[in-house]
């Protein structure tokens, strides 16, 4: 459940985003996919944005959340 302190937006393929600050600096999302599965990650906001995995696989829908959540702050 998200709290009062926390972003809400949905993304272009109807995944819902909840994004909470955890600090200054780190961010914490949860994506609800159409489906309803669940993906969770947290994102530092100084540090350099490479949003790949440790194979070097971007995930889109990751990409899309911090972009979007980007424009939005």
């Amino acid at each position: 459940m998200a709290n009062n302190n926390s972003t809400h937006f949905t993304l272009s393929d109807n995944t819902r985003v909840v994004v909470k600050k955890v600090l200054n600096n780190k961010f914490d999302f949860e994506l609800i996919m159409p489906n309803g599965n669940r993906k969770t990650f947290l994102w530092f906001n100084n540090a350099i944005n490479k949003l790949g995995d440790k194979k070097g696989n971007v995930d889109p829908v990751i990409t899309e959340a911090v972009n979007q959540f980007l424009a939005k702050s």
